[in-house]
């Protein structure tokens, strides 16, 4: 990553300049991430782990293209400048302003499910398709993640495969791409049984394929002692399936990844300004409570994700095992947690109101999964450019800047 974003004073004045809670991305970081797929034929980013306009440019200039789930999604990725031939739209439904935007930009679409092909032909008439299979197995790094196998709405049933084709074929659609996704967290084990279950498909659609996406949902070391995803095994396992399909269907098959996490997560800090300290009496708690809170940054809630905190500014300051908690009035506004909220406190100074705390890797589904819980604002969102240059990429959105509308309407 940049220097600069481990650069405490640097990081301290943005904080100073922008308020806190504050999101701080390295685009250098971003770019530098973009490398690791360099085995693929192609690298399709997933809009949703982080949807940030500088962000999005810069792996548009990487050579990257995208991958929306929603109109707002689509509207951004045009704004950094992807071409709709550089759109995929993946979902296993359309609601009304998606289906808008893939008629109006002939939006190539990635169906997660047997109604999505009649909604596809309505839209945009006979043209090319791709399917997203669920292969009847998945794994996540919690069952909230897990988007394969028999309990996940995610793709189209492997057994159902021959008649969606019969389908797609009635249709005027040509099958052109395949896309399997099991889950997000995913480790190195069912990579080959994933590879496997994708040459049934590939055979299946022999006439027509062209394009197989491996999805994306790596996993990422949050923790210090977690091992780096095995890229190197995980491509030539992949690389592998795609000479041997191109055998089968007599041309070469291009292999696609689809990462989110691994291209950003790295890449993201939020900022968080200490407003004092509580303990709980002997054999209880110490907290260090700050002013962002699940509102900033769900994930340790929603997934009991890790994410590792530091004190900025603290030096060689002595330690203690501490739980940093927010300032929403629910017992689980507390970045400090596990699996089913049990405690996991982290090692940390005593702390001044004022002072701040760095929550790291939160460039992954950070601020993309933000929200105004309480009427507070969304965080502000700071890049920062390869050449070390900040720049405010996003202000803090205030729920509230809509009062005197709301006023108006209901006068």
């Amino acid at each position: 990553m940049s220097g600069r974003l481990h650069d405490e004073e640097f990081i301290a004045g943005l904080a100073a300049a922008h308020g806190t809670p504050l999101y701080v991305y390295d685009l250098g970081a971003v770019r530098r991430n973009l490398e690791h797929f360099h085995a693929f034929d192609s690298v399709r980013y997933a809009v949703k782990a982080n949807s940030n306009l500088g962000v999005l440019r810069t792996l548009r200039e990487g050579g990257a293209r995208c991958e929306v789930v929603s109109a707002g999604e689509i509207a951004r990725a045009r704004a950094a400048g992807f071409e709709p031939g550089e759109v995929v739209y993946t979902a296993d439904l359309m609601d009304h302003r998606a289906r808008e935007s893939v008629r109006d930009l002939r939006l190539h679409v990635n169906a997660g499910s047997a109604t999505m092909l009649e909604q596809v032909a309505s839209l945009c008439g006979p043209g090319d398709v791709t399917l997203r299979i669920n292969p009847g197995f998945g794994e996540g790094h919690d069952e909230k993640v897990t988007t394969g196998g028999a309990h996940s709405k995610h793709g189209i049933w492997h057994e159902e495969l021959p008649s969606v084709r019969a389908q797609a074929q009635e249709l005027g659609l040509r099958v052109t791409g395949l896309h399997v996704h099991i889950g997000s967290g995913l480790e190195g084990h069912l990579v080959e049984r994933t590879v496997e279950s994708m040459g049934d498909a590939v055979a299946l659609f022999a006439e027509t394929v062209t394009r197989v996406s491996c999805g994306g949902g790596m996993s990422y070391p949050y923790r210090t002692t977690d091992e780096p995803f095995d890229m190197g095994r995980f491509a030539s396992l992949w690389l592998a399936g795609r000479d041997r399909w191109s055998e089968v269907v007599g041309r070469r098959v291009e292999l696609e990844a689809e990462p989110g996490r691994l291209l950003v997560a790295n890449a993201g800090m939020l900022v968080t300004e200490v407003c004092g300290m509580k303990s709980t009496g002997a054999g209880g708690a110490t907290f260090v409570l700050v002013d962002a809170g699940f509102h900033s940054m769900i994930r340790p809630l929603l997934y009991g994700a890790f994410h590792r905190i530091t004190a900025l500014g603290a030096g060689d300051r002595p330690t203690s095992p501490k739980m940093v908690a927010g300032p929403l009035c629910e017992s689980a506004d507390v970045f400090t947690q596990g699996k089913a909220g049990v405690p996991v406190p982290q090692p940390l100074p005593d702390m001044e109101p004022g002072e701040l705390l760095a929550i790291h890797d939160v460039g992954a589904y950070g601020a993309a999964m933000a929200s105004c819980y309480n009427s507070r604002p969304l965080p502000a969102e700071v890049v920062i450019h390869p050449d070390g240059e900040a720049a405010l990429a996003r202000p803090a959105i205030d729920p509230n800047q809509f009062l005197e509308r709301e006023r108006e309407m209901l006068r």
